[in-house]
């Protein structure tokens, strides 16, 4: 049996972890801390995610791994074992991030703060939905990077720097990718209006 695990080190730690020898554990984790946080962060690196999600990708992935600990089988490093889930749960957090809505209409909140004036006109409320919605189609015709670009600048208000620092890119070019991505932007809302003008919004 021992004869076919590739890495016996890892896999003797990994048992006298599950044993209950805590020392074996830090033995393994100190490994993992070396790779983790620059694995996730590469990972993530041109994607909308902040340091937050990506702590909470890093604290996710520990986690897994301890509760999954006894999977670890030797035929690979444990800290590649542990890396897994950490490329599992950056995909899982890039997804869902890329597919919130950019703008969400609260009506409960709308409903608390202008109860009165949509009241006496309910129609603004209808004419608030109808803009949300062209927003998010016209976002959603957006290739990713366009779309990631227009989320960091114009919605979470990062800078150019800041953004340059998490892609590597320059600020000219962080610049100029944004304005690109608003122009698409512009011409996906100026289609848009074609499509609400025929429907018939007091249906």
């Amino acid at each position: 049996m021992l004869k076919d695990i590739t890495y016996l080190d890892d896999y003797k730690l990994v048992d006298e972890y599950i044993s209950g020898n805590t020392d074996s554990g830090k033995i393994l984790y100190a490994k993992v801390y070396e790779k983790l946080p620059g694995y996730v962060y590469n990972y993530t690196a041109k994607s909308i995610l902040t340091e937050e999600d990506r702590d909470e990708i890093i604290e996710e992935t520990l986690v897994e791994s301890v509760e999954k600990i006894c999977k670890y089988n030797g035929k690979c490093q444990f800290t590649t074992f542990v890396l897994g889930f950490a490329k599992n749960k950056c995909r899982e957090k890039i997804r869902k991030k890329n597919n919130i809505t950019v703008i969400e209409l609260d009506e409960e909140k709308i409903a608390d703060e202008d109860y009165n004036y949509y009241n006496q006109d309910p129609a603004i409320i209808i004419i608030k939905k109808e803009e949300i919605e062209k927003i998010n189609m016209a976002m959603n015709k957006l290739q990713t990077e366009d779309k990631q670009i227009i989320q960091l600048r114009a919605i979470k208000g990062i800078t150019a720097k800041k953004i340059g620092e998490l892609t590597g890119e320059n600020i000219e070019a962080i610049y100029s990718r944004y304005r690109r991505a608003v122009k698409k932007f512009k011409k996906n809302y100026e289609e848009m209006w074609p499509i609400f003008w025929k429907k018939d919004i007091y249906k």
